[in-house]
């Protein structure tokens, strides 16, 4: 099933959400708020742009763990807890 960017988006809002939870560093659960919003805002689906060899940590807010977290869920459907 592909995966969509509104979908990247909620996983990465739902992560935040836990971060905050657990008191986590509140710049670390900014970046993953913000890369939501990047993703949600994308005008192009992030999975065609990592099929095309596209490097994603050139979007706005997005550096190589967040990179990483979005490859991982392109390619499971999942992304593990940071």
């Amino acid at each position: 099933m592909p995966v969509h960017n509104a979908d990247i988006a909620a996983v990465f809002d739902e992560i935040a959400d836990l971060l905050e939870i657990e008191s986590a560093n509140p710049f670390r659960v900014r970046a993953y708020r913000n890369a939501a919003r990047t993703l949600r805002d994308l005008n192009q689906d992030v999975a065609a742009m990592i099929a095309h060899g596209q490097d994603v940590t050139e979007l706005p807010g997005i550096g190589e763990a967040l990179a990483s977290k979005i490859k991982e869920n392109v390619q499971s459907g999942t992304a593990a807890m940071p």
